[in-house]
């Protein structure tokens, strides 16, 4: 069984050991359901403007693939631009595509010490994400519609209707819950759009914003990425998926 997982960070098992990350587990779990090898390829960081690029570069893995997993959204819906850059009229730059550069690669497993030095700026600007996440919700509320998240739903679709050719393999997560407020209230609006819009051409969907536990057990200590316990509950939560669970009723019986 071929098996391929794009996406951000998480798929390159930023900040765990590789053996500990989702994607490695989840395919051992399909290496029991299956009792057949399970060979995993994993894309890292990739952008909704690199699929283009992406799809023309591993147009062989993809017609090979017997599922892929995408993870769509996470550098889009973490903002790290000026605040005011979310009101902006037009987004046109953020619409063009853009090389996948295979080599891309997340940070490795880091030592805790570094880990909680990275998150001390976050800890800092904690409040100031507060105010500027509750000025958003103030703005919603005024004007219907963030302009940014208006482009990025634009972008998403244009996405999936390139990934339409693969449909019958492809299982769309959601984009996974964080600690930082501003993110959360960015993936929140974004959520119902991308399940209905995954639907909509016939992608499996697995919910994973609402899978993983929004507790910092389940985080490294910047808040926004997964720790070891977080990519165990997605890959057990993946493991229990519909398309998964008849691999353990089509397997034969020893």
């Amino acid at each position: 069984m071929n098996i391929l997982v794009i996406g951000g960070c998480h798929t390159g098992n930023y900040g765990v050991q590789p053996h500990l990350s989702f994607a490695r587990q989840w395919a051992n779990h399909l290496e029991i359901a299956a009792q057949e090898p399970v060979h995993l390829r994993c894309l890292s960081m990739v952008k909704l403007t690199h699929i283009d690029s992406l799809v023309t570069q591993y147009q062989a893995d993809l017609q090979a693939a017997d599922l892929i997993l995408f993870q769509l959204g996470h550098y889009e819906l973490s903002w790290r631009r000026p605040f005011l850059d979310l009101f902006k009229s037009r987004w046109e730059s953020d619409r063009r595509t853009s090389v996948y550069r295979a080599g891309a690669t997340p940070k490795p497993y880091q030592a805790t010490e570094k880990l909680y030095k990275a998150a001390e700026s976050s800890n800092r600007n904690r409040w100031q994400d507060t105010a500027k996440t509750t000025a958003l919700r103030v703005y919603n509320r005024l004007c219907k519609d963030v302009p940014y998240l208006h482009t990025f739903r634009h972008q998403l679709t244009d996405t999936f209707d390139r990934l339409t050719a693969f449909r019958d393999k492809i299982i769309i997560l959601t984009p996974f819950p964080t600690l930082n407020t501003l993110d959360h209230w960015l993936r929140s609006q974004c959520h119902a759009f991308i399940i209905d819009a995954a639907i909509q051409r016939s992608f499996t969907v697995a919910d994973t914003f609402d899978a993983i536990p929004r507790h910092p057990t389940f985080f490294q200590v910047d808040g926004v990425h997964l720790n070891s316990l977080g990519h165990m509950v997605l890959s057990l939560f993946l493991s229990e998926l519909p398309c998964v669970m008849e691999l353990h009723q089509e397997s034969p019986v020893a």
